[in-house]
């Protein structure tokens, strides 16, 4: 210390410490604190109560220190109430600014989904329905009459083909021709579109039901996005706390110290979402399929109806298209972000065009992706909602319910098999001319939903809105390079 002191003497000769800042009302002296200038003592010395001490009065010290150590006056209480500052947690403003958010980001959303899900009705509809060329028909019919007439030789023939058929158990043949009142009967309510032409499905749709068709499920899906939003976050948010890394439904993944981590907990936490909300999606399956004006249509007359806890229950045959289905979409979505941003270093500040342009060829190809998934999905669902008998009476189905002629369901990947095809599986057991079981193949020459465009239904309306938001983003950047100069 001697030794500092010394340099700074060498330093600044002309410096004095008991002369520095004395013509202050107050000045810092080292070893002694702040001084009074004025009487030369320390200006804890002034302090009223220490005065008061100092002069043998005690009590006026006690009296002062008393309301800190013991239970406030009421005079003290009002004032902390009053430095507390309510008006800064109920500013009028703050929180006129609050609602009028919350409402417009109601508004947008609503808005949103109301123009959005007549397209997604048509969808849903070309996934799992069955259409036949009702223009064939007649003629059909027609000829089918002209040959009846005829004798009927059945099995005329028998060759090779049959011995081999009977060897693989599989047999195919034409669908049997029906009279021509049954088609009448049994498509009565059912829509028949002039082709499967998302348009044309909507102009059926409102010719059957009116403009009630179209806007069916509305607040249902809406219900169901802001829960799927608000529970995502929920799992998203507590598990990124347990795993230590940033939240990646609010932190970009490039910003993750492990970005690997983040990609699994936002699948996982899809998937986990998807389970939750899967007796919501049936309700609302059940609504978009069914004629409007036939069964309950209201969703929370059905959810008063549901046994406890039997919402929060994913149904056990659909556990694994749901899973999968989910996982896929998911991973469709926030893979290629993953791809793009971590491993080959692009992201949208320092290459905005080409991370632009890789994203939106990265989700076009994600779309083909996961719509055979989502097509196998929704027909699990409807298969479900016709044939569980552990339902409760309030969501089951008939098949006069629906809108559409059903599609069918016949496990979960030979399904796809059947879709391309157009052909039908039909047991017969035990009880057949074969030696043993024989399940038939039946193609119906009738099926126009069928094929592989049959497992890609909707590809062209989420196309244009992928290629619509792409251009909306190159908009987006040129005004934003314009404001820049």
């Amino acid at each position: 210390m001697a030794l500092q002191e010394s340099y700074e003497t060498l330093l600044r000769p002309y410096k004095d410490k008991n002369e520095f800042d004395l013509h202050y009302p107050i000045s810092y002296k080292p070893y002694v604190g702040i001084i009074d200038n004025t009487s030369n003592q320390s200006i804890s010395m002034d302090l009223p109560f220490i005065n008061q001490a100092s002069s043998g009065s005690g009590r006026t010290a006690r009296k002062i220190i008393k309301p800190l150590v013991t239970r406030p006056q009421t005079t003290y209480h009002k004032n902390i109430y009053l430095d507390l500052e309510f008006k800064e947690y109920l500013d009028w403003n703050n929180l006129k600014q609050l609602v009028s958010s919350l409402l417009h980001s109601f508004a947008t959303n609503y808005f949103k989904l109301v123009l959005n899900q007549p397209f997604e009705i048509a969808t849903t509809l070309l996934q799992v329905g069955s259409f036949q060329n009702h223009i064939s028909v007649p003629s059909r019919a027609v000829q089918d009459d002209s040959e009846s007439d005829d004798d009927d030789n059945y099995f005329t023939k028998e060759d090779d083909n049959l011995s081999k058929m009977r060897q693989s158990h599989i047999e195919r043949a034409p669908r049997l021709s029906h009279s021509t009142n049954a088609p009448k009967k049994v498509m009565l309510d059912k829509i028949e579109p002039v082709s499967l032409n998302t348009l044309d499905v909507l102009s059926a749709l409102v010719s059957k039901e009116g403009p009630r068709g179209v806007f069916k499920a509305v607040n249902t899906s809406f219900l169901i996005s802001t829960l799927q939003y608000t529970i995502r976050s929920w799992v998203s948010g507590f598990i990124s706390g347990l795993l230590g890394i940033p939240d990646p439904f609010y932190v970009e993944m490039m910003h993750s110290p492990n970005a690997g981590l983040s990609l699994a907990l936002s699948v996982g936490a899809d998937v986990v979402t998807g389970l939750l909300l899967a007796q919501l999606n049936l309700i609302r399956m059940k609504f978009i399929v069914t004629n409007s004006g036939k069964g309950p249509r209201s969703f929370r007359e059905i959810i008063w109806t549901l046994p406890r806890f039997f919402i929060f229950t994913p149904p056990k045959d659909l556990i694994i298209p749901n899973i999968v289905t989910n996982a896929i979409r998911s991973f469709t979505i926030h893979y290629p972000t993953y791809f793009l941003t971590v491993l080959w270093q692009v992201n949208k500040y320092n290459s905005i065009s080409l991370y632009n342009a890789l994203v939106f060829m990265s989700k076009v190809l994600g779309l083909f992706v996961r719509l055979p998934f989502e097509t196998l999905y929704n027909r699990a669902q409807v298969s479900h909602l016709l044939t569980c008998p552990t339902l409760p009476e309030s969501m089951k189905l008939s098949p006069d319910q629906l809108c559409i002629k059903f599609g069918g369901y016949y496990g979960y990947l030979s399904t796809l098999y059947y879709v391309v095809t157009g052909t039908k599986p039909v047991d017969y057991g035990a009880d057949n001319s074969f030696a043993e079981n024989v399940v038939l193949e039946i193609e119906d020459r009738d099926e126009i939903n069928k094929g592989y465009e049959a497992v890609f239904r909707g590809w062209k309306v989420q196309l244009i809105r992928l290629v619509s938001r792409f251009f909306l983003n190159l908009l987006a950047q040129e005004s934003q390079n314009s404001e820049k100069f």
